[in-house]
């Protein structure tokens, strides 16, 4: 590697922490400093930045950052919490795709006067959620659970689903041919061939590990399975993509074994972290170079107005139709749901990318790829912006609370203590097997019970001031605890352990529990918006 090579990643990972620091503290999603502060340095500036010396085109750089990207995501995904909403989550990751391409291929098609083909790649580009972009949002918001595994699922898995159509829309572009019946066919081969050997190779992993007990070197291992995973499904020529998700979901689930300890477990991730920062930097800081507003500037209302369309129109019917016989949501969650999962992002910006280099090579129409280009950067700026300013409104409009409230406070506190009561059983189980000595026992017992009581203090003294914060907890836990016997009632009669009729019948009276909690909720919320009026 030259040594101006070596100068400009330097110049990326620096610019990259520097930009990621200041969304941070801005409290914005990282994507927007990293996209301006490519652009500040690139060519239309200060020149600072040139991807030409690094030896590699955006084509090449794509393909080498989005496997990481969506490894990580598999690793960041727990296949335990998908469980009670797998159905919704395999809705989204299909059919909200699909009909994300359409919409958008049809608003292209529209507006743009594209062909479409351009069009449905455009769909395809834009039909990936993006974590990066998502993540840092949800993390300030107070949502529940549900409703938060369901928006990361979605950012872990839509990725493969949408890549899969680009890869075949792109073939058809460039040349293929293919009937519509074909071209389904193909997807649904592709998608299933790959799920089965990325679960192969994920589960033929997890019981090497196993049998030579290399669960203390996981951070190599772990870059040898997406090696693997990539180089396999390349050869056997199904979708990279899928295989490399699969792959990474059934290592997290091996990584949160009882067979790792916690510290090999955050080193591996804390490694994944690094590397899937360094893809994303990388990517925007790049991208961010190559644009020049000469060019970006025709495209601004248009892709102004397909950002829109997306936002307002195209993802919340995505939602609603994918999520139309998941009556454990709410309407008001549902459109939730479709407002917070808006953004697009990395992986948007690398497919983008390789249809410009596609161009540059003679491959495809040089006016339509700059047209797909130019537009999903403004769909990218615009949409995480927009979510970004309007998350924590949109909470608190849609489900009457708000960021950095009371009730915050008191799940904070009450979280700790949880952890700080769990610490203390597990120290007193070692006590009472002798693996603890009894001066050692009674010095940390002393400090745990001593942060116990400051914490319990702290509690009573939310819940004297604002007594609402306990009943609102305890409404949330019944809600939780109806939902698990749903899920164990549903589970003993696929296992015919009670007959329909009965099952039927417990089935209703949980439904009528779960609707009651619904109405009491829904009442409270009217008598406090009263309350303020």
């Amino acid at each position: 590697m030259s040594q101006l090579a070596i100068n400009q990643l330097i110049l990326i990972i620096v610019a990259g922490v520097a930009a990621a620091r200041v969304g941070r503290s801005l409290r914005i999603p990282e994507v927007l400093p990293l996209l301006l502060t490519g652009y500040l340095m690139g060519g239309d500036v200060l020149g600072l930045l040139k991807p030409a010396e690094l030896g590699i085109s955006l084509d090449s750089l794509a393909l080498f950052a989005v496997p990481i990207i969506l490894f990580y995501d598999g690793m960041k995904t727990d296949v335990r919490a998908l469980r009670s909403i797998w159905l919704t989550v395999f809705s989204i990751n299909t059919v909200a795709v699909v009909v994300t391409v359409g919409g958008l291929a049809f608003f292209s098609h529209l507006f743009l006067g594209l062909s479409w083909l351009s069009s449905l790649l455009l769909g395809a580009i834009l039909a990936s959620t993006d974590p990066a972009a998502i993540i840092p949002v949800l993390r300030k918001l107070n949502i529940n659970k549900r409703l938060s595994t369901v928006l990361e699922a979605e950012t872990a898995l839509n990725d493969a689903s949408a890549i899969t159509i680009f890869l075949i829309v792109l073939g058809l572009a460039t040349g293929g041919s293919i009937s519509i019946s074909e071209g389904v066919f193909r997807f649904i081969y592709i998608a299933a061939a790959s799920t089965i050997v990325g679960a192969v190779i994920g589960f033929a992993f997890a019981e090497l590990f196993r049998q030579f007990r290399i669960e203390s070197n996981l951070v190599l291992a772990s870059l040898v399975i997406l090696l693997v995973s990539y180089s396999v499904s390349e050869t056997l020529g199904i979708s990279s993509v899928i295989t490399v998700v699969v792959t990474a979901l059934i290592f997290r689930q091996f990584l949160q074994g009882p067979g790792v300890d916690s510290i090999n477990r955050l080193r591996t991730l804390s490694l994944w972290d690094d590397l899937n920062f360094l893809a994303i930097s990388v990517i925007f800081l790049v991208l961010g170079a190559e644009v020049q507003l000469a060019k970006l500037s025709p495209y601004l209302f248009v892709g102004s107005l397909i950002a829109v369309s997306f936002m307002l129109i195209v993802r919340p019917l995505t939602i609603f139709v994918s999520m139309v016989f998941d009556r454990s949501f709410s309407f008001r969650e549902k459109a939730l749901i479709a407002w917070l999962g808006g953004p697009r992002g990395s992986v948007s910006a690398a497919l983008a990318s390789i249809i410009l280099a596609r161009s540059a090579s003679g491959v495809f129409p040089a006016a339509e790829a700059e047209a797909i280009f130019n537009i999903t950067i403004v769909v990218i700026i615009l949409t995480v912006l927009i979510t970004s300013l309007t998350a924590t409104r949109a909470v608190r409009g849609l489900m009457g609370v708000s960021e950095d409230s009371i009730g915050e406070s008191y799940r904070r506190l009450a979280t700790e203590l949880k952890t700080m009561m769990i610490a203390w059983r597990h120290l007193r189980e070692e006590w009472k097997a002798g693996l603890v000595s009894n001066r050692m026992y009674e010095e940390i017992n002393k400090e745990l019970e001593r942060g116990m009581a400051v914490i319990e203090a702290k509690l009573d003294a939310i819940i004297t001031q604002a007594p609402q914060v306990e009943e609102r907890a305890r409404a949330q836990k019944v809600r939780e605890v109806l939902i698990t016997q749903l899920n164990a009632l549903e589970n003993a009669y696929e296992n015919k352990e009670i007959v329909e009729q009965d099952y039927s019948q417990l089935v209703e009276k949980f439904s009528i529990q779960l609707d009651r909690l619904a109405e009491i909720e829904a009442l409270e919320k009217t008598s406090k918006k009263r309350a303020r009026r």
